[in-house]
């Protein structure tokens, strides 16, 4: 019950960047499970002495406020007491002195509230006040929920100053900023660990103390790095090399070489001895990224390797020990490819001993607000803006909606599109919604637009319109053919009739 009500509250407050719309969600949530009739949210501010509000949320409104309340010396030394609590009820403000001087000020009707502190490396940052026009409203029930809470607020009161501008004249503030972001994007830096990644950061937990063989499956652009990155950092070898080799990079005839190193005079040009990837990474853990690209040849060496734990460098005889993690990762359906006879089925079975499914961006959809502010905020830094773009809410309505075949490397490229043609915002993704749709010649030769996800009254060849559908469910599908979540699946249709299908319209 608290873990479903913890994930919608938080999907509420990530649906915008904008704090009054996602505060306004929030409360319209809230609201159903306390006795609340608003929200408001400051921040205590030392070096003016003073408390500002910045947003306050009813039924009737949500609104940005300027109101800053001056305090006395006296107060100013109570926000400042490290052992105050982080969320306190007080069912008639009279009883607290500095909630009955400040809080009148900004919601004149204000009787009972429950207080949420926002504090980050004891450093006291302000408070989110759930609060009511009854008195004795409140009770223990009702702050044990809204507690787990405190990371996600901070963070969009951090996002929100730092689009104020605020940030620049507060280093206490922006230095926070950087913490709570990390806390809440969790200590390994998955975004989306308690939402659409959680099933995934479980299986980390659970892998990640072992030696074991990991092998990583998922679309193009999904993160696959970015889960190795997280096996890595919660393992016993976190402080020892963490080598990253894209397979589908390394020419044919250079794939001993690059892999396993080589022997002074080796070949024309080694000059020197050289080590290879397998033995940069020895101690620590070894990502090969795109496994499925490597050919036969090479999945034969690889395979000795692994089942040896032993290099032998090209060149040279002498056996090289190794002690190593390896993680595998790629967008194909090597089961598929075993079946095809284009990857050796002991190399799949020495590989995939602990397979992680990495979903595709579409299929967690409620982690975009999340990578969206995470990635504006890492561009803006990029780009050294002083102020974070904005993106309106159906602006985020057209990312929410869009189907990403690339993945987060696209979204993060949208972004960066987005910021380039107008730094200052708000940020625009019309573009998105043409996407999808592709130019098509028809047999007198005129062009049209074909989109494979609606119908038109202009017709084309059939088989020109199947094949664009295939290449769409492909798409859709970083290539998947076989298996659960591709294109057969997606098309209920034979994979082998899809695949006859395919090679007779040149697809394959």
């Amino acid at each position: 019950m608290k873990e479903q009500f913890y994930y919608q509250a938080t999907h509420c407050l990530c649906c915008s960047l904008s704090l009054e719309v996602a505060l306004q969600r929030y409360y319209e949530f809230i609201k159903q499970h306390l006795p609340i009739d608003g929200i408001f949210l400051n921040i205590y501010r030392p070096e003016h002495g003073d408390i500002q509000f910045l947003s306050h949320v009813n039924e009737h409104q949500a609104v940005a406020l300027e109101k800053q309340v001056k305090i006395s010396p006296e107060m100013e030394s109570v926000l400042q007491q490290n052992d105050r609590p982080i969320i306190r009820i007080i069912n008639d403000i009279e009883h607290d002195q500095v909630t009955h001087f400040v809080a009148p000020q900004a919601i004149p009707e204000i009787a009972s509230v429950i207080l949420l502190r926002m504090v980050s490396s004891n450093t006291h940052l302000g408070v989110v006040g759930f609060y009511s026009k009854t008195p004795g409203q409140f009770k223990p029930i009702h702050a044990d929920l809204i507690e787990p809470h405190k990371d996600t607020l901070s963070l969009i009161t951090a996002f929100n100053l730092r689009g104020r501008n605020l940030l620049k004249a507060n280093q206490v503030l922006s230095q926070e900023n950087d913490n709570l972001k990390r806390g809440v994007f969790s200590a390994d830096g998955v975004v989306g660990s308690e939402g659409g990644l959680k099933k995934v950061m479980v299986q980390v937990d659970a892998i990640a103390g072992l030696n074991t063989s990991v092998l990583m499956q998922g679309e193009t652009g999904c993160g696959k790095e970015v889960i190795a990155n997280a096996i890595h950092a919660k393992s016993n070898r976190a402080g020892k090399p963490f080598i990253k080799v894209n397979c589908g990079a390394i020419p044919e005839t250079l794939i001993d070489s690059e892999l396993f190193g080589y022997e002074k005079g080796a070949f024309t040009g080694a000059e020197n001895r050289k080590a290879g990837y397998f033995e940069q990474a020895n101690g620590g853990t070894i990502f090969l990224d795109e496994i499925g690209e490597l050919p036969l040849s090479a999945q034969v060496r690889l395979l000795r390797v692994l089942q040896n734990s032993t290099i032998t460098r090209v060149g040279g005889f002498e056996s090289v020990d190794l002690d190593i993690r390896v993680i595998a990762a790629t967008h194909r359906n090597l089961q598929a490819m075993v079946h095809e006879k284009t990857f050796r089925e002991d190399l799949w079975y020495r590989l995939a001993v602990f397979p992680i499914d990495i979903p595709a961006l579409r299929q967690r959809r409620s982690d975009i607000p999340l990578l969206v502010q995470h990635f504006i905020e890492t561009l803006a830094a990029k780009f050294n803006l002083e102020k974070l773009p904005r993106v309106m809410p159906e602006q985020l309505s057209v990312l929410n909606n869009y189907a990403w075949p690339g993945n987060v490397r696209e979204l993060i490229n949208v972004l960066e599109r987005a910021i380039i043609q107008n730094p200052s915002g708000p940020l625009s993704f019309d573009l998105l919604t043409a996407a999808a749709k592709e130019e098509v010649p028809t047999q007198s030769g005129q062009t049209i637009i074909v989109d494979p996800s609606h119908a038109s009254d202009k017709l084309v060849p059939l088989d020109t319109m199947i094949s664009k559908y295939i290449n769409h469910a492909m798409r859709i599908t970083g290539g998947k053919l076989y298996g659960p979540g591709g294109a057969a699946e997606l098309l209920d249709v034979n994979p082998n009739t899809l695949k006859s299908k395919m090679k007779k319209l040149g697809l394959c």
